[in-house]
Formats: C-alpha cells, structure tokens, sequence
C-alpha cells in the first residue's frame, strides 16, 4: 500500500500537542451520522489503496487521494469496508486502512480567509491560508483550537467565537447540596464540534471528550463500566425525532414519564423520565434521565445515569452542572 511515509509522524505530533488553539470564523457542522449504507468518511494521505480483502498483501483494486470521501460500511482488525458514493445500488470496492481515515468526521466551514498553524499557536508557522467557504474535516477540537485534515497532511485552526469562559479555566462557587451550602470546584469546558460550553465538577468527575459526546463520570466508578455519570451527545435528528428514538430504546425497559422542562441556560427542553421498570410499580436499580434539547441543527441528548443510593448525591450535582450548559450553535428556530 503506497502512502505518504511524512504524513503519519506528522500527524501524530499535532494530535500530541495540546494548548489554546482554535479557528477564524466559520461553522462547523457535527458529525452526519450513519446513512443508508455506512458513515462517510474522507481520506488524510496522499495516496491510499483499496485492496480485495482487508490485508496489505491482498490485491490492489483502486487507488484514492487526499482529501477523496467514501463511504465506509464496516470496521475491523484497523481495516475499513468502503464505497465509493452513497449509492445504496452501488457495489463495495473493497478495503483500506482504517488508520489514513477520517471516519464521520465533524466538518470546518471556513466564512473568510483563515491561516492554518504548524501547531497550536498563532506564533507557529502557517501550513496554509484557506479561502472561504472552505470546508475540511475536523480531526480533534481542544477548546479555542481544531486540528483539521489537509491535503496529505494536518494542521490547527484558531477559532475566535466568543465563549462564556476560557476553556480550562477553573472557579469555585457555592450550592445547597442535601440541604447544606457546599464549596463545587467547577472546570468550564468549551466544545465547538459539539456545539456546547458547560461547568463540570472536576474533583468528582472525570471527563471523557470524543468528537460528538462528552462524557463525566463518577471517580468512584469503573471507567469502563460506570453507574453514575452524565452523557451529552450531538444528533442530527430534530428534538421530536430524537424524543421518539430515545423513547423507542428505553420503553423496551422501563415504564417512562415525559414532561417538559427549562435549564437555566439552555432553555426548554424535553425530559424523558426512566422511572419504572417495565409493567411494575418497582424503582429500577439504575436511574436513567434524559434531557433533549432543541438545536440549530439537531439536538442535544444528555443522559444521566445513576444508582437509586447516588441520587440525591450525584443526581443534584449533574443537574447542576446541566444547569450550566449552553448551545453554542444555537437552539432551532
């Protein structure tokens, strides 16, 4: 498989660096989702071979370029399945790295000319000077700052929206937790990719970033299997399909309760209450809330997971950290 040998060091020193960065002017569109036939995806090398089967030494069938989009319909063993369009008609090409891959990548879309920094610092060398209406994809955010996918390469954006915080900044306030007034040491986080800024209880929560969800889990958990947290995710689908889909999962389970509810900075939003297990008057062991919030261009889904004992503990805390949120992207209209 022939591939831009520069590339890869490359890109794993920008993914290592982190600091300030961030973008000019633009919108950034979340993560499409899956489509019909898998998630779209886009290629960072120069070149990348699409082979028979998924092994280097399986034979050659096409060759794509930087910045090519496909469609990829199933991951395994660091190899990717793709097509080469959305056509549901049209036939599988075959297999390519998965490591040369931007798979359902959130997407930069440049408003005006905007440089592109060697690392995060506006005092680094400039890669590249995009014009706008330039659309590439987003690789990593880290508050003011994305790494994005250029031609055979990457790089960071500096990206100058206006926040309630710096991100990273962290503050001390004061809240009645179980009837008494307890000192919370906040960490204000700034997501653009996900379209949010919040307050999270650093000293009892570990946060978990990914493109399209933030996660905070209890520091008194498993991390890999976690009762108390609290999830805030990106769909694409508006706050009345999303309410339906999360109903549809949950009734499976549960008996549900939903109302409508207001957070004090991201405004009303739809609650759906996991509040029974299903055809009993019986508490479940698991508390399960959802929060679905209507946005510019989707929803935000935030759920929150925890045990009947935590509840009055955790339970109050995350809901004073959802009490934090913001739509950044805004709410629909």
């Amino acid at each position: 498989m022939k591939k831009n040998q520069s590339l890869l060091p490359l890109f794993i020193a920008l993914t290592l660096v982190f600091g300030s960065i961030g973008l000019g002017h633009a919108d950034i569109m979340p993560p499409h989702g899956e489509g019909q036939i898998g998630l779209q995806a886009v290629v960072l090398c120069e070149s990348l071979t699409v082979r028979k089967e998924p092994s280097a030494s399986s034979a050659a069938v096409k060759m794509l370029h930087s910045g090519d989009q496909i469609i990829v319909q199933q991951q395994k063993d660091g190899w990717a399945s793709c097509f080469l369009s959305d056509d549901v008609d049209g036939s599988l090409a075959g297999w390519v790295n998965r490591d040369y891959l931007a798979v359902d990548p959130a997407w930069f879309i440049t408003e005006e000319n905007t440089p592109v920094y060697s690392w995060n610092d506006t005092a680094a060398p400039r890669v590249a000077l995009l014009d706008k209406d330039t659309m590439l994809p987003v690789l990593k955010s880290d508050g003011n700052w994305l790494l994005v996918g250029l031609r055979g390469a990457a790089g960071w954006i500096y990206y100058a929206n206006k926040t309630l915080r710096p991100n990273g900044e962290r503050f001390e306030t004061t809240l009645v937790l179980e009837g008494m007034e307890e000192t919370v040491r906040y960490e204000h986080i700034v997501n653009f990719i996900l379209g949010i800024e919040m307050d999270y209880d650093y000293e009892l929560f570990l946060r978990r970033s990914e493109t399209d969800r933030e996660c905070f889990i209890s520091l008194y958990d498993d991390p890999q299997n976690p009762l108390n947290y609290l999830e805030v995710a990106f769909r694409t689908q508006d706050a009345d399909a999303a309410v339906s889909t999360v109903c549809e999962t949950l009734s499976e389970t549960y008996d549900l309760v939903q109302r409508p509810h207001t957070l004090q900075n991201a405004g009303d939003c739809t609650v759906i209450d996991a509040s029974r297990a299903k055809g009993t008057m019986i508490m479940p062991d698991l508390l399960q809330t959802v929060y679905v919030i209507p946005a510019a261009d989707g929803s935000i889904v935030a759920t929150l997971h925890c045990t009947i004992e935590s509840s009055e503990g955790f339970g109050t805390r995350i809901g004073h950290m959802l009490n934090t949120l913001v739509l950044t992207r805004g709410r629909a209209r």
